[in-house]
């Protein structure tokens, strides 16, 4: 278990430090596993149920996540997080 409650712990951390949209992503989804396979292995009925509803939201949230990267990069032509500052009062989303 505190392995990978460290794993996941050290993926957030390395997630702050991205600047890369879909890096930025990638990690969390790595963070996310993380806490799943803690969850498994305290094989209790509560957390075998929340590591099952933690991998269907993620599969959602994340597919979401990289669509609207892609939709930033398409209009922007960056991925770099501090060049998209202000994007949403040039660009809004129709």
């Amino acid at each position: 278990i505190v392995l990978a409650l460290w794993g996941a712990t050290l993926a957030n951390l390395t997630c702050l430090q991205q600047t890369d949209l879909k890096s930025l992503i990638a990690y969390s989804s790595i963070s996310h596993m993380g806490l799943v396979v803690a969850t498994i292995i305290i094989q209790t009925p509560w957390g075998l149920s929340g590591a099952m509803a933690l991998m269907i939201a993620h599969g959602f949230t994340s597919s979401a996540l990289f669509c609207l990267a892609n939709t930033t990069y398409e209009r922007t032509h960056t991925r770099i997080l501090a060049l998209t500052r202000g994007f949403h009062n040039t660009l809004p989303l129709p």
